[in-house]
């Protein structure tokens, strides 16, 4: 079967299995592993992904992860072209190192986002590589279990759900002798993981998001969005750093950028900040949504309006 066009919109869950080529070793020792750790923070920072969950296999890698208005290609070009070049520069290889094509399975959050963290953080203790997953060092597992955010992924949004640490780690060892589970594989269109009708929900959110920027451009959109939130876009433009306008202004960048697909520098430059300020703003207030069901119910309103 021929396989399917990538989905993209801005929002979304990917779960991302890279394989190496012809099954070879990505890493070969504990240089390569931290070098690839940096440059997914560099690329995760740069392209404005969240990343809930990483496990770095000897040869294949899982990343769990979410995007915001760049498509997740550009993400992942960057990242694999970027270490391939320090492989075979350190090695002494040519060639390409990973498969020329990456799976990346749309999924459902509400259904999946936790037990995808709980599966890739126990990839090691499937492959028998260890008998606890704190155990081995190259996941993001060790990162839950102290609740300490980093350059490469933050724990907190997950553990918030959860309900703390404690409840994390027994949630993860409730699945340490559940084997491989090909649900997670075998997805519909061989793209989506989620309830019947779930792969139908996507591609509508991808048709509107188009036809959505087709008809209003960013101007219009923030002006809009402005309005809406009880400001104008003088206010959200303006030096002022007070809590309230500050709140309001996370909130559009937000619906601009991770829900609407505007890009992060466009917005950015539209409200008079610098990229690295507004991607803040945005990651700051996807965490505080994930805790407050009333700021959910908000964006979905908003983007309806606008």
């Amino acid at each position: 079967m021929a396989r399917r066009p990538r989905v993209f919109a801005p929002g979304l869950l990917y779960h991302v299995i890279v394989r190496g080529n012809q099954r070879q070793k990505t890493f070969v020792g504990e240089r390569d592993y931290q070098s690839y750790l940096e440059r997914l923070g560099k690329y995760r920072r740069k392209f404005d992904v969240a990343l809930y969950a990483y496990c770095l296999m000897p040869n294949h890698i899982h990343l769990l992860l979410e995007t915001s208005s760049q498509p997740l290609s550009k993400f992942m070009q960057g990242l694999q072209q970027s270490y391939t070049q320090y492989f075979n520069r350190t090695h002494r290889k040519v060639g390409h190192l990973f498969q020329s094509r990456y799976k990346a399975i749309v999924c459902d959050r509400d259904e999946y986002l936790i037990e995808l963290v709980r599966y890739i953080h126990l990839n090691p203790v499937r492959a028998g590589l260890v008998r606890r997953p704190e155990q081995y060092t190259h996941s993001g597992h060790r990162f839950y279990l102290k609740g300490d955010g980093t350059g490469v992924l933050d724990p907190r949004p997950v553990l918030n759900m959860l309900g703390g640490r404690k409840r994390y780690e027994g949630f993860v060892l409730m699945g340490i002798d559940t084997g491989h589970n090909e649900e997670y594989y075998q997805v519909e269109d061989q793209r989506f993981l989620g309830n019947e009708g779930f792969g139908e929900k996507v591609r509508k959110k991808v048709e509107e998001q188009d036809a959505r920027q087709a008809k209003r451009p960013l101007d219009a959109a923030l002006k809009k969005l402005a309005k809406e939130v009880g400001s104008d876009v003088d206010i959200l433009r303006s030096p002022d750093r007070s809590w309230e306008v500050s709140k309001i202004r996370a909130l559009v960048a937000y619906v601009l950028v991770r829900r609407l697909g505007y890009r992060l520098v466009e917005v950015a430059a539209h409200l008079g900040r610098d990229t690295a300020t507004v991607s803040t703003l945005t990651s700051r207030f996807s965490e505080r949504m994930q805790l407050e069901a009333r700021l959910k119910k908000n964006v979905e309103r908003l983007i309806e309006i606008v």
